[in-house]
């Protein structure tokens, strides 16, 4: 029983749902049977670490008393509670959206012929419309579901009476836009991971429509993903992007949180992409973006959590772009928003970063004698910290040693090639550094363009600046 699905949904679901679906159970309008009842109690009563307990032979005796035990009628009665609880899903989701509920009123308004009713529940479904300040999809599937079902009410009248089919097809090719668009989107960014061609249908048509009606660019559902979509496909689609940037940090509160969450990922893979290809400047805007993420709290889960991957890439970004003051101040605002567990690794190793960036040496190696090295890629970072504060502090035996053991480690691990190659390509450049005659002006100008020649390289620009020094 423990394994059924019964008991899957059950637990599933959240203490304010069980306490509803308990009202729902107890209802006869729902549900008339008393086995079915006493079956819920013993799941609502049984804690989810106790639910191994929960076998048919011993849930039996409590449901039916001292009946004869029978398999198939505790089957039956877990499927009708099954049932039950699929039919309060369904309730609770049909329920919860005060407009559709609305829209739901005037479906069956206009069949009873109720027209005073129906126009009420008209009224009161455009004034929570108009009352919402989000303009996503779901708002243009529920202005158009608003509007067919005033047509449907018009319909039965006179033939030349008026109808609101102006409106209605308005309202359905700002729907069928904004989500065809954001497919649009979708389908870029899967193509892009999956190489995987994809056929956009209808798109060519759409983007067609939209160069001749500029207007419905003012709705961000639509304006958003176009301007993505464009900045995407157009082989300098930087205009577009900024279009793009703007219309996200001027219509957040067009948006609920889970779109934004998504659209704001949309941007930071496009950052991304061009970062990797030489267009340093998106550093800048994926800055930018890291920024608005963490005003809006869209960067936090669901338990109010930063994930320490985000908040290690924050702060190298933030750093790289020379923003050390803003730094500090976002490390020990967000420190406490990553989980206890990856304190020591992301918190410390942050911290040492900072640190570095600010002169103090020692503070630095304080900070990464505490980091605890179960990362691959916060362990390279830290050694890689580690060699930079030995050359600053000209500790030019310790850095040659570890450089030594940096090379082994490089060995034993199972690292990818390319990865391989940007350290080895750091060491080599670094231990050309060192050697470096202290007066050869040639020799240093020889090394600054080998240095800058080199593409695979982890930290060029911190190395360029040891030879302007």
């Amino acid at each position: 029983m423990y394994t059924s699905k019964l008991v899957d949904i059950f637990y599933s679901l959240s203490k304010s749902q069980l306490r509803g679906l308990r009202k729902f159970v107890q209802s006869p309008y729902h549900n008339k049977r008393k086995d079915v009842v006493a079956l819920f109690e013993l799941l609502y009563k049984t804690p989810l670490e106790n639910r191994i307990a929960l076998r048919k032979q011993k849930a039996f005796p409590k449901v039916f008393g001292q009946k004869k035990y029978s398999s198939d009628q505790m089957d039956y009665t877990m499927s009708f509670l099954f049932k039950v609880i699929e039919q309060f899903l369904v309730y609770e989701n049909a329920t919860q959206d005060k407009i559709n509920v609305q829209i739901a009123l005037m479906e069956e308004y206009r069949k009873l012929g109720l027209s005073k009713h129906f126009q009420q529940s008209l009224k009161i479904a455009e004034q929570y419309q108009e009352k919402s300040t989000v303009r996503d999809i779901d708002y243009h599937e529920k202005a158009f579901q608003i509007e067919l079902q005033q047509y449907d009410f018009l319909a039965p009248k006179q033939r030349d009476a008026p109808k609101n089919l102006q409106e209605l097809s308005t309202k359905l090719d700002l729907r069928f836009l904004s989500q065809k668009l954001m497919d649009a989107c979708r389908l870029l960014a899967h193509q892009a991971v999956a190489k995987q061609k994809y056929n956009f249908g209808l798109l060519d048509g759409l983007l067609a429509y939209i160069e001749n009606e500029p207007a419905v660019l003012a709705h961000p559902s639509i304006a958003i993903y176009y301007y993505y979509y464009q900045a995407t496909v157009e082989e300098d689609g930087e205009d577009y992007f900024q279009k793009f940037k703007t219309a996200f940090l001027e219509s957040t509160d067009a948006f609920v949180e889970k779109e934004l969450q998504d659209l704001y990922i949309l941007a930071v893979n496009y950052c991304i992409k061009n970062i990797n290809v030489g267009k340093d400047k998106y550093q800048l805007e994926m800055f930018d973006f890291y920024k608005a993420g963490l005003e809006l709290r869209i960067l936090l889960d669901e338990n109010n959590t930063l994930s320490p991957f985000t908040f290690n890439n924050i702060t190298k970004l933030a750093l790289r772009l020379g923003k050390i003051d803003w730094t500090e101040k976002f490390i020990k605002a967000y420190e406490n928003f990553v989980e206890a567990q990856y304190h020591e690794t992301y918190v410390h190793n942050a911290y040492s970063m900072l640190y570095f960036t600010q002169g103090k040496y020692e503070e630095t190696m304080i900070r990464l004698h505490q980091v605890d090295y179960k990362e691959l890629f916060i362990t390279l970072d830290a050694k890689v910290l580690l060699m930079k504060v030995y050359y600053q502090l000209d500790e030019y035996d310790a850095l040659e040693s570890f450089i030594n053991s940096f090379k082994v480690f490089l060995r034993r691990k199972d690292i990818l090639a390319y990865h391989q190659e940007i350290y080895k390509n750091f060491i080599r450049m670094l231990q050309k550094l060192i050697n470096l005659p202290p007066f050869n002006k040639a020799a240093k100008e020889k090394l600054y363009k080998e240095i800058e020649g080199t593409q695979k390289l982890l930290e060029k620009k911190w190395l360029l600046e040891q030879l302007k020094g």
